[in-house]
């Protein structure tokens, strides 16, 4: 869209987290190279919505590809350049979208295009906007079930960074405040880009908050998450 983007992911060997963080990361520093700029490109961060794939794998297809149609940026799906809708009609071969689910449940590509032209009648519907305190969506008992699997602690039960690097520093057997300080010894830097990791991927802190409790640069944070 014009300042956001959606993305249809199926979660297997690799949390949200990581697989976000780590595209994140690669696009901004190409975008940057290209446009011989620095810092942030995108502000704050990402907002997963988790969903059944029985009763929402259609619909979030179909939502996805409606939207900027339903933002009156363009008449039909087709004229967005930068959707995947092409792809399910068998006209774009671009390699980033995997049409078999879609596909296999309406069967043809004619059938999944009445299926979004069908959609565009309908206009907002509030269940696609759950609020953060309950970002699913699907049957209850789904929901219910998922809730006790959250993939990021809230902040209230976040570790603290303090007592994150000494726990990852304990178990390492290194000192903690080694860790603060710029060594370069191979067990330092191993068990730094451990907590780095930990502390983005696992517990939802940022990077920049990462750096600056660390006293180094961004750039650091970001080589450590790029090698997860």
């Amino acid at each position: 869209m014009s300042n956001h983007f959606h993305l249809l992911l199926e979660v297997d060997r690799y949390p949200t987290a990581r697989i976000l963080q780590s595209l994140l990361t690669g696009y901004v520093r190409r975008f940057n190279k290209i446009h011989a700029r620095r810092g942030h490109l995108f502000e704050g961060r990402y907002k997963a919505i988790v969903c059944d794939r029985d009763s929402y794998l259609l619909e979030l297809v179909r939502y996805i590809h409606l939207n900027p149609v339903r933002a009156a940026l363009i008449k039909q799906p087709g004229d967005w350049r930068w959707s995947g809708h092409g792809e399910y009609l068998g006209k774009e071969k671009r390699g980033l979208i995997d049409s078999g689910p879609v596909l296999g449940e309406l069967g043809t590509a004619t059938r999944y295009e009445a299926f979004i032209r069908e959609g565009a009648k309908v206009k907002y519907r509030a269940e696609w906007h759950p609020g953060d305190g309950a970002p699913f969506l699907g049957p209850e008992r789904f929901v219910k079930k998922i809730s006790k699997e959250t993939l990021l602690p809230p902040i209230s039960r976040r570790v603290s960074l303090k007592d994150l690097l000494k726990r990852v520093a304990a178990k390492s057997g290194v000192p903690a405040e080694i860790l603060l300080r710029k060594g370069r010894l191979a067990n330092v830097v191993q068990t730094r880009d451990r907590f780095i990791r930990e502390a983005v991927l696992e517990q939802g802190y940022l990077a920049s908050q990462v750096a600056k409790f660390l006293a180094c640069h961004p750039s650091n944070v970001t080589r450590a998450l790029q090698k997860s």
